[in-house]
């Protein structure tokens, strides 16, 4: 297509690779290079022709719902940006539920004003009595908790009547431990997709091979979005603070109290 030189184009990002991304611009995609600025999937951008076929980003625009970490130097650091909800993916086991993690993508989802879904994925592995209890407390909390068995394929009309239901615009982010399965539900979502690579255990850690390394956004033809991102072994979200904790920690919320500072721990009174 042609444009004229210098002239800004407004897009999507809808894939990471490196330091280059991917931009679409109505029927249009573009392989843009970051040129300094750093870019994730969601972002909305504007960019200019850069010859031979590929774009240079000038602009990365506000992001709303956006999901962030806390790196390990203490950094903020986006992973995804406006978007519709988070899917937490969780194994039954290979590698093992881990509730904490689960509760700190909550709280990162609370606080972005994200609704989320807990997707418990592996149960033909067989499910515990505590992630039984663990879930069970999460849906009486009015969380949406679905159980996929992604072999077999139970479980997956839940996945896909939860994200067809949202109200938010924009896609959901799979995001869980490495090894959990989010790539695999990913591919039987959409069998007619190449979403990338599937990955195995390491017997010695207990814990999935990184199999995903790039970020991609893939449409459902039920009509929502999902986004595949690379699993993580920690996640910390980030801005967080006690009082951010206390305000979005699953079921805590604002209780009534007579201290405006009060973060309800169990010796405070």
């Amino acid at each position: 297509m042609a444009r004229e030189r210098g002239a800004e184009v407004e897009g999507r990002v809808v894939a990471t690779a490196g330091r280059k991304v991917v931009v679409e611009a109505g029927d249009e995609t573009r392989v843009c290079h970051l040129t300094g600025l750093r870019a994730v999937i969601g972002d909305r951008v504007r960019w200019v022709d850069a010859g031979a076929g590929e774009g240079k980003l000038v602009e990365v625009m506000p992001r709303v719902r956006d999901l962030g970490r806390t790196d390990f130097k203490g950094r903020d650091q986006a992973i995804a940006a406006n978007l519709g909800g988070l899917v937490i993916v969780a194994a039954a086991d290979r590698p093992a539920y881990r509730s904490g993690l689960v509760d700190r993508y909550a709280v990162g989802a609370s606080s972005s004003d994200l609704p989320y879904v807990v997707c418990l994925t592996k149960t033909d592995l067989g499910v515990s009595d505590d992630i039984e209890a663990d879930l069970s407390r999460r849906a009486a909390e009015g969380v949406k908790v679905v159980r996929v068995c992604v072999p077999t394929g139970e479980g997956l009309d839940g996945v896909i009547e939860a994200l067809a239901a949202a109200e938010a615009p924009g896609p959901w982010a799979f995001v869980g431990h490495s090894g959990v399965g989010k790539t695999s539900l990913a591919q039987r979502l959409l069998p007619d997709v190449d979403v990338g690579p599937v990955g195995d255990i390491s017997d010695h850690w207990e814990a999935g091979r990184h199999t995903t390394t790039h970020s991609r956004i893939f449409r459902h033809p039920a009509g929502f979005e999902i986004a595949d991102s690379p699993g993580i072994r920690t996640f910390l979200p980030s801005g967080l603070d006690a009082r951010v904790v206390r305000d979005h920690f699953p079921a805590l919320g604002q209780p009534a109290c007579r201290y405006r500072d009060c973060l309800h721990r169990p010796d405070e009174d």
